[in-house]
């Protein structure tokens, strides 16, 4: 499907339409053996980011997966990725291993600033902060996960749900 020094597709790669892949010169996308994309899927790795999508992964249609600075994402092996989610890694995001994302869920690394009222908040940059999925967590429909937050190993957080503090292990 794709060539080249910073994609890496393993063998057994599957997907019923072409995914769309934007890479810069010194990132990289490595996708693991047995993976499946539905239609529409979009990958993109700028600045010196890191997509790593391990084996046995399924990707349902329209998700994008965005990573720049120096961020690393990483979906775990066997995870499964809903319709339409989002993944957007201005910082790292680790999804752990046989993980359910549901549909349109949402990972955001950064928020904009807005200390400065004298400025538009576009002028204002950005703050980062990572991501982490425990393995086998589920996230219900339309979850909306901010910047820093862990969600534990096994938890369940439930459809609509905007998470801003973490989340212990096996709650749901």
């Amino acid at each position: 499907v794709y060539t080249g020094p910073n994609v890496h597709i393993g063998e057994g790669f599957r997907c019923d339409g072409i995914p769309r892949c934007l890479v810069d010169p010194d990132a990289e996308i490595r996708v693991g053996k047995g993976v499946g994309f539905r239609g529409g899927v979009e990958i993109r790795a700028h600045d010196r980011a890191r997509v790593v999508i391990e084996d046995g992964v399924r990707i349902d249609r329209g998700v994008r997966i965005l990573a720049a600075n120096d961020a690393l994402v990483i979906v775990g092996a066997g995870a499964r990725i809903g319709l339409y989610t989002v993944f957007n890694g201005g910082a790292s995001i680790h999804v752990g291993a046989r993980c359910l994302v549901s549909g349109f869920v949402y990972l955001q690394t950064s928020m904009h600033r807005t200390a400065d009222p004298s400025l538009a908040i576009r002028d204002q940059g950005y703050d980062h902060g990572t991501i982490q999925i425990g393995e086998g967590a589920w996230l219900g429909t339309h979850v909306v996960i901010m910047p820093g937050c862990v969600i534990g190993a096994r938890a369940v957080v439930g459809s609509n749900a905007v998470v801003t503090h973490d989340v212990t292990d096996g709650v749901t």
